[in-house]
């Protein structure tokens, strides 16, 4: 049996799961409860949407969504009761000319744009006055006091104050002013907040990174006369890449025809490398890590681009059933465990 969801412009199918669905009625039985960490990116944050609608339509429960910049918009706009079809409705509609016609420019002292045409947009599709005490799901939103580089983890008060704090990237937006501090892009501190989910009460935890650099480690053996390379030894994260072959061939093409990259391309791929660094610390605790599909060559305003990356997260997500199964019956036999050794305590 097949199941067809999505909307008019992107469609996607997935087999009925008896196993997965027993393993969910066992979660609920014992109460687990599921969260959802949504990672900042800007544009690329579109793919959350792709990964909501997975796990809408296999039936995996959000129970509680902790969100990042574009992550705490989605997730504020789902924990609302956006429906699917309204979210994925939004993030398609953000073509160029209706994204610059969002833009309500500042005198550039503390940032270009004051974020207020984003804010109606916002209340439109389903914030409106909303609080924290309106929305459907529990959700937090993640900001950054510029001051002094402190976290700041909001869930009172109006949803749209919190969102707008949260995407506040430094010098784009206009900070968020809170009482003697100004608030700006949580992304500086806890860019996938999954640490925040789990003290909201989560048992398992799907994050979802948008990282367009994944953070590697590699040890170069010089060879300072010739220059030549003798060894290149690799530690990875992902043991099913073979990296060694990958980076052997690129160093063997830099050597034949090198030419140094311009400073525009070494500034931004300054705050990419520094941002994989900080996600790699963040995801720390996540039973789940989702990486969109197409995630490298977007950039943080290519929101023209919403379907290929909606269609980036039903794919990542689709591929990470398994891994979410694997991670339940962890869960369950885990309780199972300390229910075992609280009875031989007893014994």
């Amino acid at each position: 049996m097949t199941v067809e969801r999505g909307g008019e412009m992107i469609n996607f199918k997935i087999e009925k799961d008896p196993e997965l669905e027993n393993l969910l009625a066992k979660c609920k039985k014992k109460g687990l409860k599921f969260g959802l960490a949504l990672g900042s990116g800007s544009a690329r944050g579109l793919a959350h949407v792709g990964v909501i609608q997975v796990l809408e339509a296999y039936g995996i429960p959000i129970d509680m969504i902790a969100g990042t910049s574009i992550g705490s918009v989605i997730g504020s706009l789902y924990a609302s009761g956006a429906s699917i079809e309204q979210l994925e409705e939004a993030a398609l509609s953000m073509r160029i000319s209706k994204t610059l016609s969002l833009l309500d420019p500042a005198l550039p002292h503390s940032g270009f744009i004051k974020g207020h045409r984003a804010e109606e947009i916002l209340k439109t599709i389903a914030l409106k006055d909303k609080t924290f005490d309106d929305l459907n799901i529990p959700f937090a939103a993640v900001a950054t006091i510029i001051e002094n580089g402190t976290e700041v983890i909001i869930n009172r008060g109006k949803v749209i104050d919190a969102v707008r704090a949260s995407i506040s990237i430094p010098g784009i937006f206009t900070p968020v002013k809170y009482q003697d501090y100004y608030l700006v892009d949580g992304g500086l501190v806890n860019p996938v907040p999954v640490d925040v989910t789990k003290n909201m009460g989560a048992d398992i935890i799907i994050a979802v990174s948008l990282a367009k650099i994944k953070s590697r480690t590699i040890t170069l053996d010089m060879n300072n006369a010739t220059d030549n390379i003798k060894e290149v030894k690799i530690k990875s994260k992902d043991p099913k890449e073979e990296l060694k072959s990958i980076i052997q061939q690129k160093i063997a093409e830099a050597k034949s025809s090198f030419k140094a990259p311009n400073i525009f391309y070494i500034i931004t791929q300054t705050i990419d490398i520094m941002e994989s660094k900080i996600i790699e610390r963040s995801l720390e605790g996540a039973d789940i890590v989702i990486v969109p599909f197409g995630l490298k060559g977007i950039h943080d305003f290519d929101f023209d681009k919403a379907e290929e990356l909606i269609r980036g997260g039903i794919t990542a997500t689709l591929t990470k059933i398994p891994e979410i199964k694997a991670a339940i019956k962890t869960k369950l036999q885990e309780i199972i465990n300390s229910k075992d050794s609280k009875k031989g305590f007893l014994n």
